[in-house]
């Protein structure tokens, strides 16, 4: 009982050091130009939409991500309100205040900057360091710092989670 209960506090404490980091990317990342480079762009001015196609990579300050095929969305307001990647993999890289680096892998990445949701799917996987989440689909909102990982289809249909104790305790302050 006592090993199952310093199992649970220890998991909770994992996940919440790895998904509160995400908050943490360098303020100014949003604020800097957004890059986008592929072998093919189109755009439909009419529905504010921007598609590019083929060896995608987008950087945006400290931000990389490339991907097969992608869709901006902007709003009535001309502010980004959807980017929606896909591709064998998608990845995603950011460089956090803290000098760490965030990665994520998968299928389909769906970013929504007015809200700070990200949504990741298909062998979705989030590292920080070498501790990782993999499931089918992790949801993260950067704002109220809340992540949920869920995982129907493959691995049994469970959530797997690495934690490597070394870095916890760099990351609380601990060494």
């Amino acid at each position: 009982m006592q090993f199952i209960t310093r199992l649970s506090i220890l998991l909770i404490s994992l996940c919440a050091i790895v998904y509160s980091q995400q908050s943490l990317a360098l303020k100014d990342d949003t604020s800097k130009p957004l890059n986008v480079s592929s072998k093919e762009q189109l755009a439909d001015l009419q529905a504010n939409k921007l598609y590019f196609i083929d060896d995608v990579h987008a950087t945006q300050g400290t931000i990389e991500v490339y991907c097969d095929k992608a869709e901006l969305i902007r709003n009535d307001k001309n502010e980004l309100k959807e980017v929606t990647g896909w591709g064998k993999p998608v990845t995603f890289r950011q460089e956090l205040d803290n000098g760490k680096i965030l990665r994520t892998q998968s299928s389909k990445l769906k970013y929504y900057p007015l809200t700070g949701d990200i949504v990741i799917t298909g062998n979705a996987t989030v590292w920080q360091g070498e501790s990782h989440v993999s499931g089918e689909r992790i949801e993260y909102n950067t704002v109220s710092q809340k992540m949920k990982a869920q995982n129907n289809n493959s691995q049994g249909g469970r959530v797997m989670s690495t934690f490597i104790p070394q870095e916890m305790k760099s990351d609380n302050g601990k060494k």
